[in-house]
C-alpha cells in the first residue's frame, strides 16, 4: 500500500498513492495531486504572482476526481491571475501535464486554466508563455490556445479549431500537455479517458521569451470557474509524468 503523500520532488523519500502514479520520478519531475495541502486554503508552496479577482483553494471530497483533491479557481473578475509552483526552479525548458475542467457555463474566448511557465514581472508587465484551454460556442465547444506576454503585452500565437471529438461538456476532465523548449512551443488536448495523441496540436517558433522564470497556472478571464486534480512539470527536456 502507498501513502498518501500527494506531491513528488527531487531528494524527498517516494511515497505513491496506490494505482496514481508509477514510481518513476527523476530529478527534473514534480508532480502534485494537491492532495497534501490543507484543504480551504491556497497551497502553501504556490505564490500569487499576476492579478486579482480570484481565489485558488484546495477542496477535498470531490466527485470525479483523481484523489478526490482539487485545486479549485474561483474567478469574480477579468484580470490577468496567476499562480507559481515554488517547489520547481526557475527554468527556460519547461513540460507541464495537467488535468482541468470547467465547474460552470462559459462563453466563447473565456479560458479555462492554463499552464504557465518562463514567468516574469509583475502585474502590468507580465512575461511567459500560457498554454490553455478555452471556450467556443461552435465544433467542439472547446479549444486549445498558445498566448506570450512581453513586457506586459499578450501576443496569440494561434488556436486550434476545436478540441478532439467528443463536444466538450461543464464538468468532463480534459488533459492539456504544453511544452516549450528553446524556441519550440508545443500543446495538445484531449478527453481523459481517451489515449493521448501522438502529434501535437500546435506546434510554434518563437523566441520572444526565451530566459528562465517560473512556472504556475494562469488565467484571464471573469468565467468559468475551474479545477485542476493533477499538475505534472519535467525540466530540461524531459516529459511530464502522468498519472
Amino acid at each position: 500500500m502507498f501513502g498518501d503523500s500527494g506531491q513528488f520532488y527531487p531528494f524527498q523519500p517516494l511515497q505513491f498513492m496506490d494505482g496514481l502514479l508509477t514510481p518513476n520520478i527523476g530529478l527534473n519531475q514534480y508532480v502534485t495531486f494537491f492532495s497534501e495541502y490543507t484543504v480551504g486554503a491556497q497551497p502553501s508552496d504556490w505564490t500569487s504572482r499576476y492579478g486579482t479577482g480570484f481565489t485558488a483553494t484546495v477542496q477535498n471530497g470531490v466527485s470525479g476526481s483523481l484523489s478526490g483533491y482539487v485545486l479549485r479557481w474561483t474567478k469574480t473578475a477579468a484580470a490577468r491571475q496567476a499562480l507559481s509552483w515554488d517547489r520547481v526552479p526557475n527554468a527556460a525548458d519547461v513540460e507541464v501535464l495537467m488535468r482541468l475542467r470547467a465547474i460552470e457555463a462559459y462563453a466563447v474566448n473565456e479560458n479555462f486554466l492554463g499552464a504557465y511557465v518562463r514567468g516574469g514581472g509583475s502585474s502590468g508587465s507580465e512575461t511567459g508563455w500560457r498554454g490553455e484551454i478555452g471556450g467556443l460556442t461552435t465544433g467542439t465547444l472547446a479549444n486549445t490556445n498558445t498566448v506570450k506576454y512581453v513586457s506586459g503585452t499578450a501576443t496569440t500565437l494561434g488556436t486550434t479549431t476545436g478540441i478532439p471529438s467528443p463536444n466538450y461538456a461543464v464538468n468532463d476532465w480534459l488533459w492539456l500537455r504544453f511544452r516549450v523548449n528553446g524556441s519550440s512551443e508545443q500543446s495538445k488536448t484531449w478527453h481523459h479517458g481517451v489515449a493521448e495523441p501522438g502529434a501535437w496540436d500546435q506546434t510554434f517558433s518563437d523566441a520572444a521569451v526565451a530566459g528562465a522564470g517560473w512556472t504556475g497556472i494562469q488565467q484571464v478571464s471573469a468565467n468559468p470557474n475551474a479545477e485542476c486534480d493533477f499538475f505534472s512539470v519535467a525540466l530540461n527536456g524531459e516529459t511530464a509524468l502522468g498519472p
